[in-house]
Parts: C-alpha cells; sequence; structure tokens
C-alpha cells in the first residue's frame, strides 16, 4: 500500500458505498514506523465514508469488523508522523488484514539563541604588558589589535614610529634591517636588547663575535601580539633589565590566540 494525497482521498470519498449493506467483511492490521515493525501506539484510523474511527493498541493493531463490502478510503493519523492516505477493498464475507507504515514528520525547532558573557583571557605575556600599560610607567607599546589590523606588515613598519628606536640597516647592503637605541654621530650602533615570549633572544653584550641582531624585516605582524620597548634597560621591567645593556630593551610577544 502507498500514500496517497489529500486531493486523491476526496476522491476516494466520494466513492459509491456498496448495496450488499448484508455482506459485510474485516479490516484489520497495525500501524508501524519502521520497516522493522515497531509499533504506534494510539494512532488514530478512520474509514471517513463510514464515518468510522479507531486507535491502535500498544502493539500497533486495530480492527473493524462488520464493514459492508466495497472500496473505502482509509487514513491514519500519529502525532509525529506524516498523514497515512490510501484504500481499501473488502469482500463479502472477507478479512483484509494490512500493515500500515507511517513517515515521521520533520520537526523544526523554533531557533534558540543563548548569551553568555565573554571573558577575554590573555596569555601570560600579554597579560603582563597589559598591566605594564596601564600603569603609564614607562614604555612605548605595540598593541594585539594595530598588529592584527595591519597583518601583513612588517615589524619595522611599526618599530620606526617608536621614539629613540632607529632603524639600521646592514653595512653590508641587504635589506636587513637591526633596531638600535639613540644613535651618536661617528658612534657604532647600539643594538636594542631582545626578549621573545620573555626568554633571551639577542643580548648585545653576550653577543658572539660577528654575530648579527635578528633581522627585522624577517619578523611579520601576523605572528605577533604585542611588541614592548623600553629606551633603557633600566627603564624596563625588573626581571628584563640585568642585561648590562644601556641599549634598550624590546620584548616580543607572539600570537597564541585567533
Amino acid at each position: 500500500m502507498r500514500a496517497r494525497s489529500i486531493v486523491e482521498l476526496s476522491v476516494l470519498l466520494a466513492l459509491p458505498i456498496s448495496a450488499a449493506w448484508s455482506q459485510t467483511g474485516t479490516f484489520a492490521g497495525s500501524v508501524t514506523r519502521d520497516t522493522l515493525g515497531t509499533a504506534v501506539a494510539q494512532a488514530e484510523v478512520q474509514l471517513p465514508q463510514l464515518n468510522r474511527t479507531t486507535a491502535t493498541n500498544a502493539k500497533g493493531e486495530f480492527q473493524f469488523s462488520n464493514i459492508p463490502a466495497g472500496r473505502y478510503a482509509v487514513s491514519v493519523r500519529a502525532i509525529g508522523f506524516l498523514m497515512f492516505v490510501d484504500s481499501v477493498d473488502i469482500a463479502p464475507g472477507g478479512r483484509l488484514d494490512a500493515d500500515l507504515l507511517l513517515t515521521p514528520t520533520p520537526v523544526t525547532l523554533a531557533p534558540q539563541h543563548t548569551t553568555a558573557a565573554v571573558v577575554k583571557r590573555l596569555p601570560p605575556g600579554l597579560q603582563e604588558m597589559d598591566d605594564r600599560m596601564k600603569t603609564h610607567l614607562g614604555g612605548y607599546f605595540v598593541t594585539d589589535s594595530s598588529l592584527r589590523a595591519n597583518d601583513e606588515r612588517k615589524l619595522t613598519y611599526f618599530l620606526a614610529r617608536l621614539p629613540a628606536l632607529h632603524q639600521v640597516y646592514d653595512p653590508k647592503g641587504s635589506s636587513a634591517v637591526y633596531m638600535a637605541n639613540a644613535l651618536k654621530p661617528g658612534a657604532r650602533p647600539c643594538y636594542v636588547d631582545i626578549f621573545m615570549d620573555g626568554v633571551p633572544y639577542y643580548i648585545g653584550a653576550r653577543a658572539a663575535p660577528g654575530e648579527s641582531p635578528p633581522d627585522f624585516n624577517d619578523l611579520t605582524a601576523f605572528n605577533f601580539s604585542g611588541v614592548e620597548y623600553y629606551p633603557t634597560a633600566a627603564g624596563a621591567p625588573a626581571e628584563y633589565n640585568g642585561t648590562g645593556s644601556g641599549c634598550g630593551v624590546m620584548l616580543l610577544w607572539t600570537r597564541h590566540t585567533p
């Protein structure tokens, strides 16, 4: 048996009822939700032309007795399922057993909206930088928002704007750019001490002979969430001012959050 449209049901309702009222039959069966035979209890089974209705039991079973022979529309309704419509032919003195399979109705739930307070948690190093910015005790800062807004730029783009910090180009003629403190005429560059995520990255006083500072043209904003610069080591946070260098201290904080 197959499910039929409401239009087909209307046509079936118009079918004439057999005149052989004395010749009756039985229509019985079960209502299931899948091919495994899972029963649908309390489904409403109806023969509209005869104005007869029954409900399935716990096993999904139903039965109509004393049905005049003829052809009738049959419909089945159950919560959570599409309406089932078909037709049955009742033979005089016969019994028709049928398995009626319902199709579950897709359930569309109303959109659910939830709100929650967003607590921004910074990595420890950036949190310390944020705290130092709020104290206004010295230093110059490049924030995460500035770096993210210019992801493709080199760090030299930002550092060139910091007071008392100078770009020194590699004397060998390459494009390398180093960072140094205030330059005096005729004096050698005084390269800034650099810490990366709190770890010494380049300390001039400890550098090996011929060791060059890092090339800031190789460092892109995309990889960083914060920069701090202190023109003198004495003005830097205590944990970074013991390098013995008077060329200033730079703290670089790499990006760990999306």
